[in-house]
């Protein structure tokens, strides 16, 4: 019985405040989708990351001078540098045979040269937990001071710059979310402090017969969870819309998963509550304070 008068004073909350139910429903469906969309696309990028990380190689080119014997000798201490999954040695022959491959066409240009110029090299592949810019640099130093290596070559700058512009999207993945909770939080606040003050004699007529702050506090919250659930389900269907229209101009890697959105959901409805949790809080506090009607 209990159950039923919470729900039924907390939808009655929202059809009488009509237009702050609007307007704070609008607000949490904005910041929801907002922050949504710089989610979905860290993800996204994220994804492609994961991609280009198992591609990561070091290239460890060696000096002309260097023996077949001597190759062998660099690639067991390759092998031997923390983080290292395997090598693969590329001779002069095979260097020169594989760029007459990616020539294709124009490969026949090659056939002007009397000498080999391409080194004899070492292509190394890192192992998943290592394949970040922190541990393939200590590798490639590690690599450059074995006797017999030239230069050791692993895409630096380009490396970098991905990471950075991931980190990047964190920090304001991160600003997003402190900034739209905030936002969100004060408009449910107002929208249920409005239907306290509304509603503030029949409050003081429940308190005279004896209802406790829960029994009073508990529509007021279910009102604010269920703005934040609509906001919410309204914020990441527009964003699902948006997804979807994009996808078919561009390759994107997918969407939120069921657990992200129920995530996102729940983050929603944890945002109207706090936001109503909040105003009741403050309401009940100002009331029992002398010298207030």
């Amino acid at each position: 019985m209990r159950l039923n008068y919470y729900w039924r004073e907390a939808l009655a909350g929202l059809s009488r405040a009509k237009l702050m139910t609007f307007l704070s429903v609008s607000s949490i469906t904005a910041a929801l989708f907002i922050l949504g969309s710089f989610l979905l696309v860290t993800f996204n990028f994220q994804r492609a990351i994961g991609q280009i990380r198992g591609k990561f190689e070091v290239q460890v080119f060696l000096r002309d001078n260097v023996s077949g014997p001597q190759a062998l000798v660099v690639g067991s201490r390759l092998r031997d540098i923390p983080g290292v999954m395997e090598t693969e040695y590329l001779s002069k022959a095979d260097a020169l045979k594989q760029f007459r491959e990616e020539l294709a066409d124009k490969a026949d240009l090659l056939n002007a040269l009397e000498t080999n110029p391409l080194p004899q090299s070492f292509r190394v592949r890192m192992k998943p937990d290592f394949r970040n810019p922190e541990a393939i640099a200590a590798a490639a130093e590690q690599a450059a001071r074995i006797a017999g290596v030239e230069d050791v070559e692993y895409g630096k700058a380009w490396l970098g710059r991905l990471y950075r512009v991931v980190r990047l999207l964190l920090i304001i993945d991160f600003s997003l979310l402190v900034i739209v909770s905030l936002a969100a939080v004060m408009v449910v606040f107002n929208t249920i402090q409005l239907t306290l003050y509304a509603r503030r004699q029949a409050i003081e007529i429940m308190k005279l017969v004896g209802a406790d702050g829960g029994h009073i506090r508990r529509p007021f919250l279910l009102e604010g969870m269920l703005q934040g659930l609509a906001g919410s389900f309204l914020g990441l269907l527009l964003l699902y819309l948006a997804y979807r229209l994009l996808s078919s101009h561009f390759e994107m890697f997918g969407f939120f998963t069921g657990r992200q959105l129920a995530a996102l959901l729940g983050f929603g409805v944890f945002l109207g509550g706090l936001g109503s949790f909040v105003a009741v809080q403050r309401f009940l506090f100002r009331t029992t304070q002398p010298g207030n009607p």
